[in-house]
């Protein structure tokens, strides 16, 4: 809204800007009409008071009667030099606590609206001038108590909601912490049991190792042994087999010694012979015996 027409509708130190079917209030342009006073922005399309709104301190006196207002800024209070504010019919269910601090307030009027109980039969019904007077008054004691009163239960409902928050926090915390625990736990049994898996299995490679090493001593003691007992057993055959042949040899010697013998003797005895001849064959053939027993018997002691 341009600021000259604002200035054009100020009529003394009222300024009249009601049925101008507004949806915002002009604040800035508002700013720079100081000398305004009084501002009427009834019957429009207000929904909400800006913040900065609570910066025109000159006011004394408005009228938001007949608007959609939900709620007035936390700060309105700053508005201290206020002597007469209507809100009739609109959509306040509460007030803001910075009300108290308006010591000059005369006049209020909070018909019509959805204010919850008691903060509704404690503003009256404002019926006529001395009702509001009376609201004006009520305002800054029982409202503020009233609203106090609230503004503590929402406090105590806010604490309620943060320690049970926290609580929650807490559990979860809590049940985050055992978890973790349960993890440590599992895998500190997981280590233990492949520490003992290891330690069972490098037994059974050991074992396995020591049953090994000693069939490869094993082995090696039966080649050594069967080395050993074959060229004993080869010696004790050959050495029955040489007494076995020496045991011929000297049958077969004796068997023609004794031959020899038979017959020098029989030629001898018959007189086949001369004596001298059968004496020297005799000797020669008894010395020849003794040889032969001499070296046999020297053979086998050899063997």
């Amino acid at each position: 809204m341009p600021k000259d027409n604002l200035k054009e509708q100020v009529e003394g130190n009222e300024l009249d800007l009601s049925l101008s079917n507004l949806s915002v209030v002009p604040v800035k342009e508002l700013a720079t009409i100081p000398r305004a006073t009084s501002l009427d922005l009834s019957c429009n399309q207000l929904s909400a008071i800006p913040d900065d709104f609570c910066k025109l301190m000159h006011l004394v006196s408005i009228d938001l009667s007949k608007n959609q207002l939900k709620q007035l800024p936390a700060n309105f209070g700053s508005l201290r030099k206020l002597q007469h504010l209507d809100l009739y019919s609109n959509s306040l269910t509460s007030l803001p606590l910075s009300l108290c601090y308006m010591k000059q307030l005369q006049w209020l009027d909070l018909k019509d609206n959805p204010l919850t109980e008691p903060l509704k039969s404690i503003a009256g019904d404002c019926i006529d001038d001395s009702q509001c007077k009376q609201c004006a008054k009520k305002a800054s004691l029982c409202v503020v108590t009233f609203m106090k009163n609230v503004e503590s239960e929402e406090q105590r409902q806010k604490q309620q909601k943060l320690t049970e928050q926290r609580a929650i926090e807490d559990a979860k915390k809590a049940a985050e912490e055992k978890d973790r625990e349960r993890k440590k736990a599992e895998k500190r049994a997981e280590k233990e049991r492949r520490k003992k898996e290891y330690q069972l299995n490098k037994g059974d490679e050991a074992s396995q190792g020591n049953t090994k090493q000693q069939g490869v001593l094993n082995g090696k003691m039966q080649k050594k042994t069967a080395l050993y007992s074959l060229p004993i057993r080869t010696g004790r055959q050959k050495r029955a087999r040489t007494i076995l042949s020496c045991k011929a040899l000297l049958m077969v010697l004796l068997t023609l010694i004794t031959a020899a013998i038979v017959g020098t003797f029989g030629m001898c005895q018959y007189g086949i012979s001369k004596d001298d001849f059968c004496e020297v064959t005799a000797l020669l053939i008894e010395k020849y015996i003794n040889e032969a027993k001499a070296t046999v018997l020297e053979w086998v002691k050899g063997e």
